[in-house]
């Protein structure tokens, strides 16, 4: 009688050891679950401005960046967010927030990543295409740093480049 006690009580062991992991992955039902799927947030005139405005702040992060996925990095043209707005605005801001803009130019110039992204400031250079950079809609050319006016860079470390080649 010990003997079938001893067994019965090894293959419940067993047959526990078996069960639970598989019962431990599976999914509670029960619960309310929250996305945390990232939603994307479409670029505006908006959002440039507060690009803009928050320049050496985001300069910072892009210095900090030490590698980033060429679909991590979103490349949006400021002519595309001028329909309705007044570009002499846009020039009034830009020119208000000359510093900024350069020192996220410089900080985007030494980030060998975004380097990678951007168009060379020659033009032989310019030429050639690496393979990883994604395709940037309605521009002929890739942009250099020196047309980006501003940049969003999220906790996860997605950026949002917008250049301008009216600004020069």
């Amino acid at each position: 009688m010990q003997k079938r006690t001893l067994l019965a009580a090894v293959a419940a062991a067993a047959i526990a050891a078996i069960v639970t992991p598989s019962l431990s992955s599976a999914q509670d039902t029960t619960k309310k679950t929250v996305s945390k799927g990232e939603v994307a947030m479409q670029p505006s005139y908006s959002s440039l401005i507060s690009a803009i405005s928050s320049g050496t702040a985001n300069a910072d992060k892009i210095k900090a960046l030490t590698s980033v996925n060429a679909s991590d990095v979103q490349f949006v043209n400021v002519d595309d967010l001028l329909a309705g707005n007044s570009p002499d605005s846009l020039t009034a801001i830009l020119s208000k927030n000359e510093d900024n803009i350069e020192a996220l130019q410089k900080a985007l110039g030494s980030n060998p990543a975004l380097g990678l992204l951007l168009a060379s400031s020659d033009s032989a250079a310019a030429k050639v295409t690496p393979p990883a950079a994604t395709p940037m809609p309605s521009m002929s050319a890739k942009p250099s740093a020196k047309d980006v006016v501003a940049a969003d860079v999220s906790a996860d470390n997605k950026v949002v480049l917008y250049y301008w080649k009216k600004h020069q």
